[in-house]
Order: structure tokens, then sequence, then C-alpha cells
């Protein structure tokens, strides 16, 4: 065999061998949703003036922020830096409109959201029981 044949071979080893690495990091890389993903949202009957806890799994990137907004607008205290003895990031919503929020997680390119449905606040205003907190689930005469 030549010395140009030879250089050829080893050249087409190398690109060879490049690709199957490509191939198997590829394949065993985590799916996209693995950085930043599982949005959810405290509560069941989400109220207009109430305060949730809206939640996102951060597995691999533990340094970059997650932005998290509510139909396209950032929510107060966003964006959130992950702790890097947790995989979760954590911030309080409260929806200011009723109907559907779009809420979103995001982080570099990758995102994850969740949709829930808001309803106006009834009952009487102002009243912890309308959102569900406060002691009136405890102690029903002190609910206002």
């Amino acid at each position: 065999m030549t010395a140009p044949h030879r250089h050829l071979r080893r050249a087409g080893f190398g690109v060879t061998a490049f690709g199957a690495m490509t191939a198997v990091a590829v394949l065993a890389a985590p799916h996209a949703s693995a950085w930043v993903g599982d949005v959810t949202v405290s509560g069941t009957k989400h109220t207009v003036g109430c305060t949730y806890t809206v939640t996102a799994r951060v597995d691999v990137d533990r340094l970059t922020e997650v932005k998290f907004t509510d139909n396209g607008e950032a929510i107060p205290g966003s964006p959130v830096k992950p702790s890097l003895t947790s995989n979760k990031v954590s911030l309080t919503w409260t929806p200011g409109t009723a109907g559907a929020h779009k809420l979103e997680a995001r982080q570099l390119l990758i995102s994850d959201s969740v949709t829930v449905n808001v309803v106006e606040r009834g009952g009487s205003t102002g009243s912890a029981g309308a959102c569900g907190g406060g002691l009136g689930g405890l102690l029903p005469g002190l609910s206002g």
C-alpha cells in the first residue's frame, strides 16, 4: 500500500470513529426536557388574587437561571437561580386575571409549560377562605 493510501485510510477511519462517537453521544444524551421540565402549580382551584407556588425540575444545568413567564410576561421574582443541592426551582405566582394562563419555565433554549385555568374570586373579597388558606379550614368560625 502506498503512503497516500495509508493517509486516506487513516482519515477514513478517523471520520468513521468520530461519526460513531457522535451517534453514541446523541443517543445517550438526556432529552431536552431533562434540562428544565415538569412544571407544576400548587393548589387545585386557581383563583384571581390568590398566591401559588410554581415549581420546575432542573436535572442537568443547575448553574443557568430559569425564567418563569405567565402568558409570555415575566413573573415577579423571575429569573430564579437553581440551587446546586436541589433539582427544583420555585417562585410564587399571583394571577391577576381570570382565564387560561400558560406558565412557562425556560432555561436557555429549553422550556416546559403548564396551562391552568384561573377563576374570579367569589365570596367575600380579601377573605383568606377564598384562597383556601388561612385558619378557615381548621377553625371554620374564624373564616372571614
